[in-house]
């Protein structure tokens, strides 16, 4: 009764974000160099099978995002309660990108890790689990086909419940596919992390519609061995005008 309550919480949080507002990730293990302007907040709410997130996002000085992402469990993978809520804080840094910002690399790290990155059983909170990751965005056949490449490494310091130290070595690649649906990007992942810290790999697949101020994305989710899934999930993101900065100085004086 608990999960079902929890999934239709934040189905109606989904709902909520669609009706009351108006570029590119959200429930996917990877993410893209694209860093928002200078003064624009970003919120995300996801609701699935296994898991819900909420994403707080503040581009509070150029060129650097910082993220707060907030998920719940439907089920405490300790098998203490119902029910288990894990936080993660961390900064993005684009490096560099192109002139019509297709493509580019950035880094991001924090503690806490993100979902698609645990085994089953495995529970992280802030300042246990540590985490780094490249981001290497490029773009074929005149933007239409845009891939992503995310290495990186985690430690977690209280690995399954232990009090042991555990490394891994984190990897996803996403691919998205514009010009076969208007408006939106076929989209597809793979992702795991080999070492002590494991997690089988996985896929990820689904459409994702875009505007300027809203995405909205429907995936299906798995491990390859069917050990574990994430199954269905759909997640929503809006990005606010320019609340400060040089954007919202242009669009004053325009």
């Amino acid at each position: 009764m608990s999960r079902k309550i929890s999934r239709e919480f934040y189905l109606i949080c989904c709902i909520i974000f669609w009706n009351s507002m108006e570029i590119k990730a959200q429930q996917f293990a990877g993410d893209n160099q694209w860093v928002a302007p200078e003064g624009v907040f970003t919120l995300v709410a996801t609701a699935g099978q296994e898991y819900s997130q909420f994403y707080l996002v503040g581009a509070l000085i150029q060129e650097w995002e910082l993220n707060f992402q907030f998920t719940h469990y439907y089920d405490d993978p300790r098998e203490q309660s119902s029910a288990y809520t894990a936080s993660s804080i961390y900064l993005k840094r684009r490096i560099w990108q192109n002139d019509r910002e297709t493509a580019g690399y950035g880094i991001f790290g924090g503690t806490g890790l993100i979902p698609q990155h645990l085994d089953r059983g495995e529970v992280t909170q802030s300042f246990e689990s540590w985490f780094v990751m490249g981001i290497a965005t490029y773009s074929f056949f005149k933007d239409q086909l845009l891939w992503d490449f995310l290495p990186g490494a985690t430690v977690n310091f209280n690995h399954k419940d232990s009090d042991n130290t555990a490394w891994g070595f984190t990897y996803s690649s996403r691919a998205a596919l514009y010009g076969v649906i208007p408006h939106s990007a076929i989209v597809a992942e793979v992702f795991g992390t080999s070492g002590e810290a494991y997690a089988p790999v996985s896929y990820r697949a689904g459409i994702r519609w875009e505007s300027q101020h809203w995405i909205i994305a429907g995936t299906y989710s798995s491990a390859f061995d069917n050990s574990f899934g994430v199954g269905f999930e759909i997640g929503i993101m809006y990005l606010t005008p320019p609340l400060y900065g040089k954007k919202r100085n242009k669009q004053a004086s325009d």
